[in-house]
């Protein structure tokens, strides 16, 4: 068919980032038009045994709802207001809270009359066109989660595109008379956000079921007479735009690799965008589009760098742009997206790096300007401590109970993001009165660094304790703490939970600057008191650091510091370092390619690392201590 609409809209979509087994579309190679259509026919059927790909199992309609419920399903709300309800694209509100949600298993329909009575199953190709036989009412792929009400509204109308509706739902879908060229029926217009994911199923149907396809489905007004065509141009038209100007999301990503683990298919479309124009695009492409311009480096770190850049156009559609580092492919970014976030770096190191687009056609444009940018040096850290291996002891603080019992604890998962923590917890003690302190272990040097800053994480429940962030240059390591002189830590004031309840506070001091504080022997604590009438609190910290600028022009080096290695090559992944001095040293291990691989700060004279889950072979450590570094090798068997 000749789709002339198409080549209207100039907008670009995503490739795929789905998981598609290797190989499993190898019978498309120089396809297009209806022979591509028919090849995936192969690839995603029920009869065929595809070069030993599983086929197409229909799993029944009744298991839909434990699918919608597997975990990365794409039909959880993981994504806008990330609230574990069902994801429905008819009542999603994408800019705000939605008006009602849904659990899982939870207010299925049954009998509705309004929206928010209860969710069902939504046939995106409505069953009426093909007598509700299956496998196609069963199947995932176009068979999604939807108010009951607003899936009644929708009905068995198509979708199209509507500027006077009779209907519109919660989100803003609406029900009334097309305006798209072709049809002046009765329609349903789903919110843009969705317009793609809708599309992409559609097509997916009019693939998956093109021998099925027979004279006594029901029309709806965009059926046509034959299965190759399988849908009336104007409906093609429409899809193929919608597909155009929503390009894959996540989402779809995440639904498409769930529903292969459900049914054992995939929607080729989520895999390879291109494929749409390919089948229904009924042209050849061979205009490369315009190169990216602009480009730029941003946010550069001692290990990674941001790169943005202004999009190419094209007579069709951008599908990715390719980034390169040093004139090696680095990584792709889809089309909808104009920056690359480059990772694993080296610090002080020199790099130069490009772009270029590809079209749906393979078409490749010229190269961007390119950009040469130094990575930052490795932070000086005066402490740094994630607690995540506190079970077996941490190197930088010490706790200290002056009244009860109670005292500061390694917990393994109450820290940043459900990683290892440390806790002070007063109900422990049933309220009883306590005054704990968690202090470095050894003072810290703030004489040799300049533009010192501080950073951690806190979490508070119940209670309405303070949890107090103090320095001292007057401890001495080894009494009470309260017999010395402390004072707070500049622009810092770790809040007080606000409700007292059982909710979760959190709060996140990120890179604070605390210059002001001087000294050559400076404790830093944490002081967790309610001797004072408080009511406990529990309190966690994690992911505790102060970093700072080495001072060049007045630093005094201390004696250059050695270490020794052994064993070496080491059989288990176990070694130990002994060092000649004390003080806070930095260890490092970077493979061959120099990646680091692991990363450690301790203040011990000796050091047992375990890298047995790295593979076997050549690795080099790196110790910092002050403004000394030494490096050595370290063989793995």
């Amino acid at each position: 068919m000749k789709n002339s609409l198409i080549l209207l809209f100039v907008l670009s979509f995503t490739l795929g980032f789905s998981q598609a087994p290797e190989g499993y579309y190898s019978n498309t190679q120089g396809l297009n038009g209806f022979q591509l259509k028919s090849a995936l026919k192969v690839c995603i059927d029920d009869i065929d045994d595809f070069n030993g790909f599983p086929i197409h199992q229909d799993q029944g309609y009744a298991a839909l709802y434990d699918a919608y419920a597997t975990e990365n399903s794409g039909d959880t709300d993981d994504y806008f207001e990330e609230d574990g309800t069902v994801l429905d694209m008819y009542s999603e509100i994408i800019a705000g809270a939605d008006d009602y949600n849904y659990e899982h298993f939870q207010n299925n329909c049954g009998n509705y009359s309004d929206e928010g009575d209860c969710y069902n199953r939504e046939h995106l190709v409505p069953q009426s066109t093909f007598n509700s036989a299956s496998p196609m009412r069963n199947d995932y792929f176009h068979v999604v989660p939807s108010d009951g009400a607003v899936n009644g509204a929708r009905g068995s109308f198509p979708f199209g595109e509507v500027t006077n509706p009779t209907y519109t739902s919660s989100n803003g879908s609406k029900r009334g008379p097309n305006v798209f060229p072709g049809y002046l029926g009765i329609v349903f217009e789903p919110i843009d956000e969705f317009k793609g994911d809708i599309a992409r199923s559609v097509l997916y149907f009019a693939i998956r079921y093109e021998d099925e396809f027979n004279s006594s489905w029901s029309s709806n007004q965009v059926l046509a007479d034959n299965p190759q065509d399988f849908f009336v141009e104007w409906y093609i038209n429409l899809l193929v735009s919608w597909h155009l100007q929503d390009p894959v999301s996540q989402r779809e990503i995440d639904r498409n690799n769930n529903g292969f683990q459900f049914q054992s298919n995939r929607n080729p479309l989520i895999d390879h965008p291109e494929f749409v124009l390919r089948i229904w695009g009924d042209f050849m492409d061979d205009e490369a589009p315009t190169p990216p311009t602009n480009l730029q480096a941003n946010q550069i770190t001692n290990s990674s760098v941001e790169l943005s850049w202004t999009p190419s156009e094209d007579n069709v559609a951008v599908a990715r742009y390719i980034i390169e580092q040093d004139d090696v492919e680095i990584g792709t970014s889809p089309s909808n997206q104009s920056n690359f976030t480059v990772e694993d770096l080296n610090a002080e190191t020199l790099y130069n790096f490009r772009v270029y687009a590809v079209d749906q056609g393979d078409n490749f444009s010229e190269y961007s300007n390119e950009i040469e940018i130094t990575t930052l040096a490795d932070p000086n850290y005066l402490i740094n401590e994630d607690f995540d291996d506190c079970e077996n002891g941490i190197d930088h603080f010490v706790s200290i109970s002056e009244v009860s019992s109670l005292n500061w604890g390694c917990v393994p998962t109450f820290g940043e993001n459900g990683s290892g923590g440390y806790q002070m917890n007063g109900f422990l003690g049933g309220q009883v009165q306590s005054l704990d302190w968690l202090i470095t272990s050894h003072p810290l040097n703030f004489d040799i660094y300049e533009q010192e800053r501080l950073s951690l994480w806190a979490a508070a429940s119940f209670g309405n304790s303070k949890l107090e962030l103090l320095y001292s240059t007057a401890y001495n390591g080894n009494e009470n703490p309260s017999n010395f002189e402390w004072q707070e830590i500049p622009n810092i004031n770790i809040p007080r939970h606000p409700e007292g309840d059982n909710s979760l506070f959190t709060y996140e001091a990120q890179s604070i600057d605390i210059s002001e504080l001087s000294g050559e022997n400076v404790y830093v604590a944490f002081r967790y008191n309610t001797t004072n009438g408080d009511e406990a609190t529990r309190w966690t910290i994690d992911n505790f650091s102060i970093t700072g600028e080495s001072l060049l022009s007045n630093a005094e080096f201390e004696e250059q510091f050695d270490f020794t290695l052994y064993p070496n090559p080491s059989e288990s992944g176990r070694f130990y370092l002994n060092f000649s001095s004390t003080g806070l040293k930095s260890i490092k291990v970077y493979d061959i390619a120099g990646k680091e691989v692991f990363s450690k700060t301790t203040y011990q004279k000796r050091y047992m690392a375990n890298l047995s889950q790295l593979p076997k072979g050549i690795y080099f450590i790196k110790i910092n201590q002050d403004l000394n570094s030494k490096v050595k090798r370290l063989i793995l068997n």
